[in-house]
């Protein structure tokens, strides 16, 4: 465990390099056990209400054994209320459009406008 902790705790955070970490010389393996084959760095932010939940996360990771990285932004978004209103079995359309339309104008409002970029 402590072969682990030890090459953990190596790493130096490095933006200019793949993945985002990188070891020092002779760092990246310890005791001929545990080696380092890839990196991924995230940063996440969580966005929560009561219908709607947004995960929006840059992750740059790095594999050594292909020798081949990727940068991306992925974001996961969970309509709460529209899920459970589609499991019923009597659901109105015209009350899942209206709550489309509500969750739309919320993820507009806060997160997708660029009206004060521009002004």
């Amino acid at each position: 465990m402590q072969s682990i902790r030890s090459l953990i705790n190596s790493a130096i955070l490095d933006q200019d390099v793949k993945g985002g970490l990188r070891w020092p010389l002779g760092k990246a393996s310890s005791g001929g056990r545990y080696c380092v084959v890839g990196v991924w760095h995230t940063i996440a932010k969580d966005y929560k209400s009561s219908s709607l939940s947004l995960k929006v996360r840059h992750a740059d990771r790095y594999d050594f054994r292909t020798s081949t990285g990727e940068a991306t932004r992925e974001i996961n978004l969970k309509l709460k209320n529209i899920v459970s209103l589609l499991q019923d079995q009597e659901v109105e359309v015209s009350s899942v459009a209206e709550m489309l339309k509500d969750n739309l104008k919320l993820i507009w409002d806060h997160f997708l406008c660029c009206e004060h970029f521009l002004t």
